[in-house]
């Protein structure tokens, strides 16, 4: 009877493992809750997540809903800590999940947000310190380096992050087309204009901006080296001219050493060699620095515009390392 007693209670709520059922040989006819089999809930620790006041916690097992003011880390973070509107939306999955060496939180604790140690969650707030809430490294010489400080915010973190478009994925920055905002078009959240025309993308690996920098525009960069080929393409038509007419005059010298030296033909080939180098070669050569001092400045400066069209190949907007 007492056994019969003891398996009822481990199918409808222990902490025992399926293993430990097995082990000390008591029946098992369903499958038992909290072992994590099919499914069911999993047996953890009791702790506590130390919400605040103002918002509503929904939880199920070890995932949460939590709206309201909500701070990215203790009760004394954010903005919400001096009472100024920062309405939040977390959703988490494995509080402190990697604590403990990855054992998670102690049994009985108390557990507030914490960005670095909670497994994964999408954080949506109207008003926080987005890249310094999730400890990104930002543009050192930008805000001194703070990132976006003082605006809505959205944060994505997982061990892994995929974003899946069937018909394509756009990253766009910028304000909205269309809508109606009065001259400035549409504000940013606190309905301050936004200077920037193109905000930039920044594609971080590593979390740090060491060696960030433009990535390079894949049309520009093509018209650029198909134009660099024609530069080197005249390079070697003046080598080949000069080759040539090198050969010319190495000829009439052969001519005249073969027989009996005549000074009259050799000084009469130097002339024409002369006269090649200042009309087919001396030309050629200047035309070609000019070629490449202009390739250069078409390419490789971000201030030059040739006919309204800038042809820098390092883009302003996207940076990467």
């Amino acid at each position: 009877m007492a056994e019969e007693k003891k398996t009822k209670d481990l199918l409808t709520g222990s902490c025992e493992t399926v293993q430990s059922l097995i082990d000390q040989n008591i029946p098992i006819d369903s499958v038992p809750l909290y072992t994590g089999l099919f499914n069911t809930r999993v047996c953890r620790p009791s702790f506590t997540y130390n919400h605040p006041p103002g918002t509503k916690n929904v939880r199920n097992g070890g995932a949460y809903i939590v709206f309201g003011q909500i701070p990215p880390g203790g009760l004394a973070s954010g903005y919400g800590k001096s009472g100024i509107p920062a309405e939040s939306i977390d959703l988490v999955v494995g509080r402190h999940s990697s604590a403990n060496n990855g054992k998670g939180p102690s049994q009985g604790s108390f557990v507030d947000n914490n960005f670095g140690t909670d497994a994964a969650r999408i954080y949506i707030s109207r008003l926080t310190d987005i890249d310094q809430a999730f400890g990104l490294a930002s543009d050192p010489i930008v805000k001194e380096g703070r990132g976006l400080i003082g605006r809505s915010g959205i944060g994505i973190k997982a061990d892994g992050v995929r974003i899946i478009g069937r018909e394509g994925v756009k990253i766009t920055t910028g304000k909205m087309q269309g809508g109606i905002f009065g001259g400035q078009g549409e504000p940013n959240s606190l309905g301050g204009n936004i200077s920037m025309i193109a905000p930039k993308i920044d594609l971080v690996a590593g979390n740090s901006y060491n060696n960030v920098q433009g990535v390079a525009l894949g049309e520009r960069t093509r018209d650029c080296l198909i134009a660099l080929k024609e530069n080197i393409d005249k390079i070697y038509s003046v080598i080949s001219t000069i080759t040539e007419v090198q050969d010319e005059f190495n000829l009439a010298i052969a001519k005249g050493v073969v027989g009996v030296p005549r000074l009259a033909s050799i000084i009469a080939a130097g002339t024409i060699v002369k006269a090649k180098y200042a009309i087919n070669i001396n030309q050629a050569q200047w035309q070609s620095r000019i070629g490449l001092t202009e390739w250069e400045l078409l390419y490789l400066n971000p201030k030059f515009d040739s006919d309204g069209i800038v042809r820098y190949i390092v883009s302003p907007n996207v940076r990467t390392n």
